[in-house]
């Protein structure tokens, strides 16, 4: 049996516009906002069940639409004259299965929002992605401090009067 896809395309500009830091940061310089957001996004891959694509708009620019890779995220820029909504709602519209995937569009965009959820897909608000976000940093800091306790000091997995009679001998010492 194909196991369903979970994929959690993200609208990457609404996304920083929704987080006042990020937004004011955008302000002045959009690469840093936009890289600051995706390490985080990056970060939640590591963790969660998602296959995350994160669009921005290159409406104004003049380029072909391009692709990259960002720590298991991959990035999106549209083509020339096409918004990040246009394209959501097309990877939407062309990738939807009821049996096969499962969309989780982020965008507090409300037309956008109708839109992917008439094809099937599910939504979720940038303010409420940034709430998920805040609580899996919290919860993979969590797993980091347990995991860092489990693991032992040394090598060997002797208790500490052990090692300080091992480390006395090393030394010479009776």
């Amino acid at each position: 049996m194909r196991k369903k896809r979970n994929i959690l395309l993200v609208d990457g500009y609404n996304l920083i516009g929704a987080k006042e830091r990020l937004f004011q940061d955008s302000l002045m310089s959009l690469e840093l906002a936009r890289d600051e957001m995706l390490r985080v996004l990056s970060e939640f891959a590591a963790v969660s069940k998602y296959e995350i694509l994160c669009v921005f708009d290159a409406y104004e620019v003049k380029s072909k639409e391009t692709e990259y890779d960002f720590h298991d995220v991959k990035v999106i820029f549209t083509k020339e004259k096409e918004t990040a909504d246009e394209y959501i709602e097309r990877f939407v519209y062309n990738t939807y299965h009821p049996h096969l995937t499962d969309i989780t569009v982020v965008t507090s965009d409300l037309p956008e929002q109708n839109a992917i959820f008439s094809y099937g897909a599910y939504r979720m608000s940038s303010r409420e992605m940034w709430i998920e976000l805040e609580y899996a940093e919290k919860n993979i800091s969590k797993e980091v401090m347990v995991n860092n306790r489990k693991i032992p000091k040394s090598k060997l997995d002797i208790d500490e009067e052990t090692l300080l009679k091992l480390e006395k001998l090393r030394r010479g010492f009776k």
